[in-house]
Formats: structure tokens, C-alpha cells, sequence
């Protein structure tokens, strides 16, 4: 044994070998599990109608058609099911001051839906599809279609602006001069294949 290893320098070498060899060796890692659990109630399917601009006309004795703008709307799939859903829209016969022979015969009403974009926060990339313009009647048409596994969250429908004109009345050249009435539905529906 050397003169400068004392047996307390080589208990104090000795510890902090151990102590070195602790350092440079690698630290298992802890982990520990939990579980975070909860419940996700279904909502609703819902697609407020929108506002329509009041039109005016002067009779003219010939059968005409006056555009009018359909307002800002949306749809809401919150059900979770992904099973789709469709867009429909049903109107009463015209009246006109509360006749239906008032309203003239040949008369018609048609809506050219326009097309979805997702609401803000809405991650969904394909909405409800519009479809060409549909004459509407008591027997509801399908203006918008979102199949299963499309469609869900909001949808936003752009108000008409400028000299877009989403409704089209066809006043019929025996009219009578009055009030204008018809009442649209806005329902949604299962999806059409």
C-alpha cells in the first residue's frame, strides 16, 4: 500500500467511485396510469329557417317572376350518430289577402339552395351537398344531403346578397292584386341514398 492511501482516503476513493458509477448510469423511469372517464349525451339535429325578404310586384297581366332573398341560416348535426341526415322544404299553396284563387293558377315557387361551409370550430370537411333548384310544394323537397359520415357539426348558409336571389315566384298573369302569403317548412329528414 501506498504511503498517500491511508485507510481513510481509500474508504473516501472508494465511496466516490460508487458514487461516480451511480451518476452516469441511467435512471429507470417511474410511470404511473390513471384513467380519465365521462360521458358524451347525444344533441340535436337542428336547421332553423331562415328569414325571406317581403317581395313586391305590379301586376301587369302577365304571368312574372320576382326574386327575393333568402336569409342567413344554419344546421346543426350534435346527435353523434354520423348517420346523416336531409335538408327539406315544404310551402303552402299561395294566397293571396287569404284566397287561394287570388293567387292566379300556374303559379309556383322555387328555391335554389346554396351551398354549406363549416362553421368556425367545426373540424367536419364535408357537409351537407345542395342540390339543384327545387320547386317547392305541399310534398317537401330536398335541398340539401348530407349521407352517413358527413355533415356533422354547424353548417353556415350565406344570407343572398347583391343580385343573388335564391327564391324565385312565379305570379301568374290573373292574380289578384292583395297580400302575398305562403308558408315554407324547414325540416330535416333521413338522408337520401
Amino acid at each position: 500500500m501506498s504511503k498517500f492511501l491511508t485507510p481513510k482516503v481509500s474508504r473516501v476513493a472508494a465511496g466516490l467511485a460508487v458514487l461516480s458509477a451511480f451518476s452516469v448510469a441511467p435512471v429507470a423511469a417511474q410511470a404511473a396510469e390513471t384513467s380519465l372517464a365521462g360521458t358524451l349525451s347525444a344533441g340535436s339535429l337542428s336547421d332553423p329557417a331562415p328569414i325571406i325578404t317581403p317581395f313586391s310586384a305590379t301586376l301587369s297581366g302577365l304571368t312574372q317572376t320576382v326574386h327575393t332573398a333568402v336569409g342567413a341560416w344554419s344546421v346543426t348535426d350534435a346527435t353523434g350518430s354520423n348517420a346523416g341526415y336531409s335538408l327539406t322544404v315544404a310551402a303552402t299553396a299561395p294566397t293571396v289577402a287569404g284566397s287561394a284563387s287570388g293567387a292566379g293558377t300556374g303559379g309556383s315557387i322555387t328555391l335554389t339552395p346554396t351551398t354549406a361551409s363549416a362553421a368556425s370550430g367545426n373540424p367536419t370537411t364535408t357537409g351537407p351537398v345542395a342540390t339543384s333548384a327545387q320547386v317547392l310544394g305541399t310534398t317537401a323537397a330536398t335541398v340539401d344531403n348530407a349521407i352517413a359520415g358527413t355533415g356533422q357539426g354547424e353548417w353556415d348558409f350565406a344570407a343572398d346578397s347583391g343580385e343573388t336571389k335564391s327564391l324565385a315566384v312565379v305570379i301568374p298573369g290573373n292574380a289578384s292584386a292583395g297580400s302575398y302569403q305562403s308558408t315554407l317548412t324547414f325540416t330535416s329528414a333521413p338522408p337520401v341514398a
